[in-house]
């Protein structure tokens, strides 16, 4: 504290530059002042004294009493319990106590009825009223007769819309091929058929269901009229999975994959004999033992039959061929020419000097001579010549020959791809693959046709879409070429193309690494393509979830483009990860806090009240929220001295108390379950490490935080107007959607009601 007389001492012109400055400091202050006291949390309360009442009692007894399968005893209890009244009684008690003792009952069918009679009452709170509806919903055979209709409504809805859809679109192009559309529309309707299995997804559900209530009820008085429903369902079923091995088995024996084609046969077999899986069986066993058998013949080794013997040339060029194995010149020029001289005979010897002259080449650099030499090999008969099928299997193998298969590829692909701009999605697949090919085609043609007239429009509206990659495999064999052949004959050739490819679909870093060994890129082309590859390398890195690989990914980015400026920012987000890294990251916004008082109050986390009231010259939160960082720390982000929500905001950190940190998590767990139960779209999405760290919370043992890297969590608590906007959508009433439907692409206008197909179930998945 100053002195008087230390004050008399100052000069005035100091005394008025404090004056001024305290001021300028206070009014500072007064634009955004700190929460009361500076407390962004207010004290946990204390339990007030408590005292137990009447009612307590009843209720801990009949707890006790369900515990101990004491029926007698929880029937009294809660007869009692619904007759008395007291302070202490909540407004859910009673439907609580009925809906324990309902629990004890042995007979499920008995407690459905009991949950439905006692939601049908009035004041019930929403939760509960939830849980009892999910307990009324849960009757097997109900649920296995709502997937049957599931199947009824979805053959309906396919049937209005083959006819509404037509109609619509007639109001708007004119009645005139309103006859034309609609019959179109109908033979569609009716191929569409073809394309469905004996046992639809949703009957599987129901097969499934009943299944389940046999074993659950094995002596129920409608065993014997289930059951026969199951059997009915399972012949369907053996049809199904039957039609689908048989399907996979044609594809393979097609392909020329006959073990693949006779393992699927085998399963088709399973599910019931079949003539056609016989066959198909039959067929790969009799190629694979053909296989086999060439294979054995091919490692067997005989000696010369009497009366011949190796020459010296031979025995020369055995020993030039073993000791100079690796070498680039392995043969001597005599041996090449001696070995050239006798592949233009006929016979087992020229093809086997033609096949050891073809490798001299390859390993002397003459690679496109080599193929060429092993290509006029390959064309012998197997018959007379045992090495044509090695030289055909090496000019053949993609993995042998990567140049070759690249070439034929791009080739494939680009008819595959002038077919698809001409035909659309017809070039590749059909809708109708189980009809004959003729009636199939002849079913699609007009839509052909219309796809055909309309590919000029196709390909001016349709370059700003992303079309598919047709050229991948190319690529993929052009690496392996490269890969192969560093140095070989076509790799500048290669390079050049794979440079375009992954320029095209701006796979920028690849683009950077292939222009380092093409010599006529500049200096400022490869400048501008690092200068990409880092920014695509950034923008990656941002989407990587574990902290460990997503530095790992920025670190590389700043050493491997130190120049460039998103380089040098991935350096700078580096430093950022590691002085911010954390166990967790849950965050909890504000608006989440406003609109669950219960999470924010005392009850919970217990925040200042002042810090979510709106006003920021009070000292508010950011939209941002608070940010749970493992362990007990806790960081509150406040709006910045600006008062701009849109600004970044001022990071405070705060270390918490275990109770407080446990009762957060409790408090956020069970709001945000009972919301779930409440409102179907204030769904809380799967995340076990979120649940794992706030399970450690409730048993206290957050203060020892798990620091893997794996076990960190990015969740976000939203508010529901964070997530739907200010109106969220809501489902129409109706079964029906009213389309309005315009394509440049084929000038086709309509309107007309779509019906609505039932919604999936979270399992459906299962029965695909």
């Amino acid at each position: 504290m100053l002195t008087d007389s230390a004050i008399d001492t100052r000069a005035p012109g100091q005394g008025l530059a404090l004056v001024l400055t305290l001021v300028l400091a206070l009014s500072g202050c007064a634009q955004r002042p700190p929460p009361p006291g500076g407390d962004l949390l207010i004290p946990l309360a204390r339990p007030a004294p408590w005292l137990p009442q009447t009612t307590d009692l009843l209720g801990a007894k009949a707890a006790a009493s369900a515990l101990a399968t004491d029926i007698p005893t929880l029937e009294k209890t809660v007869k009692r319990l619904d007759k008395t009244s007291d302070s202490h009684k909540g407004e859910d008690l009673d439907a609580l106590a009925q809906n324990l003792l309902h629990s004890t009952l042995d007979d499920p069918e008995a407690y459905r009825k009991a949950s439905q009679k006692l939601g049908a009452g009035w004041g019930t709170d929403p939760a509960l009223d939830a849980r009892l509806q999910q307990s009324v919903n849960d009757d097997l055979l109900r649920l296995a007769w709502r997937r049957r209709m599931d199947t009824w409504e979805i053959y309906w809805a396919r049937t209005f819309n083959a006819i509404s859809r037509p109609l619509g679109q007639a109001a708007f192009n004119g009645f005139i091929f309103a006859p034309l559309q609609l019959s179109t529309s109908v033979a569609h309707y009716l191929a569409s058929f073809s394309n469905d299995e004996a046992l639809a997804g949703t009957d599987r559900q129901a097969l499934t269901l009943r299944k389940e209530w046999l074993a659950r009820n094995p002596e129920d008085e409608d065993y014997q009229y289930v059951l026969a429903q199951v059997e009915g369902g399972d012949k369907k079923l053996g049809r199904t999975m039957q039609a689908r091995r048989l399907r996979t088995a044609r594809r393979a024996e097609k392909a020329e994959r006959y073990r693949v084609a006779a393992m699927e046969a085998q399963r088709a077999l399973f599910w019931g004999p079949s003539a056609e899986a016989t066959q198909i069986l039959d067929d790969a066993k009799k190629r694979l033992e053909d296989h086999w058998q060439l294979f054995e013949a091919s490692l067997e080794a005989e000696p010369l039959p009497p009366g011949r013997s190796y020459g010296p040339e031979s025995r020369a060029l055995a020993i030039a061929l073993l000791s100079g194995s690796g070498e680039s010149t392995p043969l001597t020029p005599e041996s090449i020419e001696t070995l050239e001289a006798r592949a233009q005979g006929k016979g087992d010897t020229a093809g086997e000097a033609a096949y050891i002259f073809a490798l001299a080449q390859y390993e002397g650099g003459a690679e496109s001579a080599s193929w060429r030499t092993l290509a006029e090999l390959a064309k012998e008969s197997p018959e007379h010549n045992n090495m044509a099928r090695y030289a055909a299997h090496l000019v053949d193998d993609p993995w042998q020959n990567p140049y070759r298969a690249y070439k034929e590829m791009r080739r494939s692909k680009f008819y595959e791809e002038v077919t698809w701009r001409l035909f659309g999605n017809y070039a590749t697949r059909s809708r109708y693959p189980n009809l004959p090919r003729p009636i199939a085609l002849l079913l699609e043609s007009p839509g052909i046709a219309s796809t055909v007239l309309t590919s000029p429009l196709r390909l001016i509206f349709g370059r700003w879409q992303k079309s598919p990659d047709f050229q991948q495999p190319s690529a993929i064999l052009g690496y392996r070429y490269l890969a192969l052949e560093p140095r070989g004959e076509n790799a500048e050739e290669v390079m050049a193309w794979l440079f375009s490819y992954e320029q095209n679909r701006e796979n920028f870093v690849g683009a950077l690494r292939i222009a380092d060994f093409l010599p006529r890129i500049s200096n400022k082309k490869r400048a501008e393509l690092a200068e990409a590859a880092s920014a695509q390398q950034l923008a990656a890195a941002a989407g990587i979830r574990r902290p460990d690989r997503r530095i790992q990914v920025l670190r590389h980015t700043s050493v491997e483009y130190p120049d460039s400026a998103s380089g040098k920012m991935a350096g700078y987000r580096v430093r950022a990860e590691l002085e911010d890294a954390s166990p967790q990251k849950i965050t909890i916004t504000r608006d989440f806090l406003k609109e669950t008082p219960r999470v924010a109050g005392p009850g919970g986390f217990g925040i200042n009240p002042i810090l979510i009231n709106g006003k920021i010259e009070d000292g508010e939160l950011h939209p941002i929220g608070i940010t749970l960082l493992g362990g007990l720390n806790v960081r509150f982000d406040l709006v910045g001295e600006d008062g701009d929500e849109d600004s970044l905001p001022l990071p405070m950190y705060k270390e918490i108390s275990s109770k407080r940190m446990a009762q957060l998590a409790a408090m956020l767990d069970e709001t945000t379950r009972r919301n779930e139960l409440i409102d179907p779209d204030d769904r809380l999405a799967a995340d076990a490490d979120r649940d794992q760290f706030l399970e450690r919370a409730l048993l206290g043992l957050a203060d020892r935080p798990d620091k893997r890297p794996t076990a960190q969590s990015t969740y976000v608590y939203e508010s529901m107007r964070e997530r739907y906007g200010m109106v969220r959508g809501r489902e129409s009433i109706l079964p029906f959607d009213l389309v309005f439907q315009g394509s440049f692409t084929d000038l086709n206008l309509g309107a007309f009601p779509r019906w609505r197909p039932p919604k999936k179930t979270p399992d459906a998945f299962l029965y695909r």
